[in-house]
């Protein structure tokens, strides 16, 4: 099953997807800001993510922008 990365500063949020995705049969993987997000794609295969824009220290548009070449073959 695929892999997808949710990211949001609010736990509650974050548990919510979660609670949505798994019951879908997702794998998910949780971070709770940018700097972590990325620290997950170093150690994860992921397919997808869900990342809030934003966030307090790394926000959602320079998390995806650091994430960039990390998901080329």
């Amino acid at each position: 099953m695929p892999t997808i990365l949710v990211c949001d500063d609010d736990k509650q949020i974050v548990e919510a997807i979660n609670i949505y995705l798994t019951g879908e049969g997702f794998n998910v993987i949780k971070a709770y800001d940018g700097y972590e997000a990325l620290e997950l794609l170093e150690k994860n295969e992921v397919n997808l993510m869900i990342v809030d824009v934003m966030m307090p220290g790394l926000d959602g548009i320079r998390t995806g922008a650091g994430s960039r070449g990390r998901f080329s073959p």
